[in-house]
């Protein structure tokens, strides 16, 4: 995979562009991975990629946000006994799993 900065990238879009057709570009900034530059064949693989791809964590956190607005919140005692009943729940999974359930 090629690398280049958000600068270099601006000014030479065009070799870039170009350059992703054959492999992706990881674009940069300050050193630290920001975007890929991906080519496409036609609209369907652009939205195909859209489609797959994950969800940002500021997506969620606006949808939940969202949510709270309109239908309200729990308590926050009742958040937190339920964060202890889900950890619980999962390590005891997780002990099943590796075969170390408590009899």
């Amino acid at each position: 995979m090629k690398t280049a900065s958000a600068a270099k990238i601006a000014a030479q879009f065009n070799d870039y562009l170009e350059a992703s057709r054959d492999q992706p570009v990881l674009i940069t900034r300050n050193g630290k991975p920001v975007a890929v530059l991906l080519a496409v064949q036609d609209k369907a693989d652009a939205e195909q990629l859209a489609v797959g791809r994950p969800r940002s964590l500021r997506s969620i956190f606006e949808d939940a946000h969202e949510q709270i607005e309109k239908n309200g919140g729990i308590p926050h005692d009742q958040f937190w006994q339920e964060v202890a009943q889900n950890r619980r729940a999962k390590g005891r999974a997780t002990r099943k799993d590796n075969g170390q359930e408590a009899r």
